[in-house]
C-alpha cells in the first residue's frame, strides 16, 4: 500500500480545538482528575490519537482480511470476556497479526502496509529476538491547553454498596470541568519517514479525529470537536514550521458562552496575522466546523490575501 505515488507530500500545521462540558477532557493516573498545573487544565496527545485509533478500530478494521489494523491498541486474550481486563503483550500481537510472513523484515514491512496508524504516528518496535525499530510519525499532535479559563469542580457521589454490611453506603467524588475549550497543535511532516502516509491516511485522520473524539461517550468523557484547521504549503519540498499556533486563537465571549447564551466565538486575529507573514508560502487552508455552533471572528479587508486561500467545510463533508 505504502508507496510514492500516493503518498503525503506536502508540509501541513494545523489547530484542534474541542469542548468538554461538565465532564473529564483527560484524567491523570491519581485520582482521575482532569490533568491541570495549578489549575491551568490540559490534556495530552494520547487521549486524541486514542480516539482516532479507536474510531479505525470500530469502523473499518478487518483483522481477518489483516487490513487497517491499528497496531497500537489493547487486544484481548484468547477466550478473555471485556470484563476480565487481560490483554495481549506487543510481542504476541504483532506474531498472531503477521504470522504469514517469513522473516521479521518481511513482516515489519506488512504491519507498516497494513496499519494506518503506525502510518499515521509511527511508534517504537522493540521485539524480542529482534532489533528495536523506531518511526518517527509523521503527524504529530502537541499538549492540549484550555483557552477558555476553565474551572475543575468536585461533586459528591454517592456507592450503591456501603464498605461494611449494614453501615451507610460509601461517599465518594470526582471532578470535572466546567467548560473547557482546549486547543492542540497538528504538525505533518512527510520527511519523517518518506512515503509512508497516505493521501488516504490523511482523509482518514481528518474523519478519526472529528468523529472519533465525538464518539467517546460517557458520564466523564464527553468531549466533542469544534473546529479543525489544516494549513498546506505549497512546495513540495519544503519542510517549514512556524512555530505553535493553538493559543493564538481566543475565546472572546467567555462570559456569555458560559452562562449559555451564545455559541463559541473565536477571535483569529493574531493567528491571522501570523499566517499573513507566510502567504506566498501558502498553498491552502482548511477549516472543518458547524456554523450554527461556532463563530470566527476576523477583519475580512486586512486577511483578504488569506481569505482566498480559504476552504471551509462542514464536519458531514469529512465523512
Amino acid at each position: 500500500m505504502t508507496g510514492e505515488n500516493n503518498s503525503v507530500k506536502n508540509f501541513y500545521q494545523g489547530i484542534y480545538v474541542t469542548e468538554t462540558i461538565l465532564g473529564n477532557p483527560n484524567g491523570d493516573f491519581i485520582d482521575n482528575s482532569p490533568r491541570n498545573f495549578d489549575g491551568n487544565v490540559f490534556t495530552t496527545d494520547k487521549c486524541i490519537k486514542y480516539n482516532v485509533r479507536k474510531y479505525i478500530h470500530e469502523t473499518i478494521e478487518d483483522l481477518d482480511a489483516k487490513e487497517n489494523i491499528v497496531f497500537f491498541f489493547p487486544r484481548l486474550v484468547e477466550d478473555a470476556n471485556a470484563e476480565d481486563n487481560k490483554f495481549k503483550t506487543r510481542d504476541d500481537v504483532f506474531d498472531l497479526l503477521f504470522k504469514d510472513y517469513d522473516s521479521f523484515e518481511e513482516k515489519f514491512d506488512a504491519l507498516k502496509d497494513n496499519s494506518p496508524d503506525v502510518r499515521m504516528f509511527g511508534g517504537t518496535f522493540s521485539f524480542k529476538n529482534n532489533d528495536p525499530k523506531q518511526i518517527y510519525g509523521p503527524i504529530q499532535l502537541s499538549y492540549g491547553v484550555d483557552i477558555n479559563d476553565a474551572q475543575i469542580k468536585r461533586l459528591q457521589i454517592g456507592a450503591p454498596f456501603a464498605r461494611e454490611s449494614g453501615k451507610q453506603k460509601t461517599n465518594g467524588s470526582e471532578a470535572v470541568v466546567d467548560d473547557a475549550i482546549i486547543t492542540y497543535d497538528i504538525t505533518i511532516n512527510p520527511k519523517n519517514h518518506p512515503n509512508l502516509l497516505l493521501e488516504s491516511d490523511l482523509d482518514l485522520f481528518k474523519k478519526a479525529l472529528w468523529y472519533g473524539t465525538n464518539a467517546r461517550k460517557s458520564t466523564s468523557k464527553k468531549t466533542d470537536s469544534k473546529l479543525l484547521i489544516l494549513i498546506k504549503f505549497a512546495e513540495e519540498d519544503t519542510v517549514l514550521n512556524i512555530g505553535e499556533l493553538k493559543e493564538l486563537i481566543e475565546v472572546s465571549n467567555i462570559k456569555e458562552h458560559k452562562l449559555g447564551d451564545e455559541e463559541i466565538k473565536l477571535c483569529c486575529e493574531k493567528l491571522f496575522k501570523k499566517l499573513n507573514k507566510y502567504l506566498n508560502f501558502i498553498d491552502s487552508i482548511e477549516f472543518v466546523y458547524d456554523t450554527d455552533e461556532l463563530t470566527l471572528e476576523y477583519d475580512e479587508n486586512e486577511f483578504s490575501s488569506l481569505i482566498d486561500k480559504f476552504e471551509i467545510k462542514g464536519p458531514s463533508e469529512l465523512l
